[in-house]
């Protein structure tokens, strides 16, 4: 067993969750998990398979599926520009007519902007089509948690499960406490208490995905699928899947700031519930950057969400959602008030467009034009 310290970072703290709760882990070989693998290699019992960053991970997930036995929990870590050939193996796996794993998976993605133009979540977002849950990791705790969750949410819902992170955001020289010492397994052993608890009390033989996640969630030590801070009577509400640190920004003005903690399923009667009555823009930070005039998932997922509110719920949000896309990451971006404040008066303005880019707003120079 490795000697685990008190501080870590947030790549550590993936390399410790995906260590404790999984049997296999496959790890891309690059800079953005130098420190993931290090903790791994220290862990007795976890067979490591470190990826070329130019192989193809779906053959040496296919390679690994067949050698190994049914039953064990494997985690695959890379970065988003390897996902892409595993979303097509997925659909033929895990689809209607797809026989599944005999081994569960979990899929903690870096996202980042190293040796690419900007950082972009569309490769995530286009497994969320096929209903795969999808949780963020903001900070070390959160890395380490939900990299657990993800792999006992795989195992019991028979489906992969991800767990991406901002990169930008988790610097690697910054190190944080981290309560590290519960085994994975009280983890699980806590959310399938919950699970018999509810199938008792509701008289059901089985739970939606979203009250799976929820219990997953709540033995994740995370109390719910979104989280609200700032005013009851908020006229603005700033939603994201990440956390972006902006919420004491938001002190003392009529703004609030959701964070949906977990994305597929969409929590539709979670968010309706704690957001006020009183709002008039919903504001969503999603980290796309080659969607120019179109919309991404999150857009359609709370425009279709308000009409549904509209037809069959007593509960009126008339609000406009205005989707705000950036290459930069808004982890780096946004926690300056500055930045922030011009984003607010932007999307204040009665014409403002239902699509911003912030990139533009902030006359930020093109990613790809900047020389590190």
């Amino acid at each position: 067993m490795a000697i685990i310290p008190r501080r870590i970072t947030g790549f550590q703290a993936i390399g410790l969750g995906a260590a404790e709760s999984n049997d296999i882990v496959i790890v891309e070989n690059k800079y953005v998990f130098d420190k993931s693998i290090a903790i791994l290699q220290d862990f007795k019992g976890v067979k490591v398979i470190k990826l070329d960053p130019k192989a193809d991970v779906s053959k040496v997930l296919v390679e690994t599926i067949k050698s190994e036995s049914s039953g064990k929990r494997l985690a695959i870590l890379v970065s988003q520009s390897k996902i892409s050939t595993l979303l097509p193996m997925f659909k033929n796996m895990f689809g209607p007519n797809g026989a599944g794993s005999n081994v569960s998976i979990s899929l903690i993605v870096a996202i980042e902007s190293f040796e690419i133009d900007a950082l972009d979540l569309s490769d995530v977002y286009a497994f969320s089509n096929m209903g795969i849950p999808i949780l963020s990791s903001s900070f070390p705790q959160e890395c380490f948690d939900h990299t657990r969750a993800a792999s006992i949410a795989a195992a019991s819902l028979k489906v992969p499960v991800i767990n991406y992170f901002d990169s930008d955001n988790l610097n690697p020289c910054t190190y944080r406490w981290v309560n590290a010492t519960e085994p994975a397994e009280c983890m699980k052993e806590r959310y399938e208490s919950y699970r018999d608890d509810a199938l008792e009390s509701k008289g059901l033989l089985s739970l939606s995905k979203e009250d799976e996640m929820e219990l997953i969630m709540k033995a994740a030590y995370r109390k719910d699928l979104v989280s609200y801070w700032g005013s009851p009577k908020a006229e603005v509400v700033i939603v994201s899947i990440s956390d972006y640190d902006i919420g004491w920004s938001l002190d003392n003005t009529f703004s609030g700031y959701l964070k949906i903690h977990v994305y597929r399923p969409f929590p539709i009667e979670k968010i309706i519930s704690v957001l006020p009555k009183t709002v008039k823009r919903i504001i969503l930070l999603d980290q796309v950057s080659d969607l120019a005039e179109i919309h991404g998932n999150l857009y359609n997922d709370f425009s279709e969400m308000l009409q549904g509110v509209a037809l069959g719920s007593d509960k009126v949000i008339d609000a406009k959602v205005i989707e705000v896309q950036s290459s930069y990451s808004y982890a780096m971006v946004l926690p300056h008030p500055p930045y922030l404040f011009a984003l607010l008066e932007e999307i204040s303005k009665p014409d403002c467009p239902s699509l911003v880019r912030l990139d533009k707003l902030l006359e930020f120079p093109l990613k790809e034009s900047i020389d590190y």
